[in-house]
């Protein structure tokens, strides 16, 4: 299991149901490795995603990526094109239930067939309370 140093750069949008949006956009160094039929790009969170103190983990096979959070934050949220994936989300009030409907996701692979550029439609849901549209663009370079 060889490991690759990458640069990852990383834009996410998220537009809440009154129409407000949301850019977080983040450059950072990170490694990525093969491991059976997924690839795993890990890299740590800074203070511009607030949360510091987090491990971040993409793993990714051809039709579904996970993005897995450890740390000062944890969560594990799934991405599969067409289905709703449900993860429970940790809150200072407790845990609650949240749902994910990805709408597109489309993994671009480089000649080495390695990821390249990631792109994600998504809409998240929170207990019924929250909602928000959401696009995560990931580019790796090697």
């Amino acid at each position: 299991m060889e490991k690759k140093k990458v640069w990852l750069s990383i834009t996410g949008r998220t537009k809440n149901s009154e129409g407000e949006e949301d850019v977080i956009e983040l450059v950072t160094p990170g490694e990525m490795y093969r491991k059976a039929h997924s690839d795993y790009i890990i890299y740590d969170e800074t203070e511009v995603s607030g949360m510091k103190g987090t491990t971040t983990t993409l793993e990714i096979d051809k039709n579904k990526m996970s993005i897995i959070r450890l740390g000062s934050t944890n969560s594990h949220m799934t991405f599969e094109a067409g289905r709703k994936n449900f993860n429970t989300y940790p809150t200072p009030y407790g845990e609650m239930v949240m749902s994910i409907y990805t709408e597109k996701l489309a993994v671009d692979y480089d000649k080495e067939d390695l990821p390249m550029d990631i792109h994600v439609d998504y809409s998240v849901e929170i207990q019924g309370l929250m909602a928000s549209a959401n696009e995560l663009n990931i580019h790796v370079k090697h």
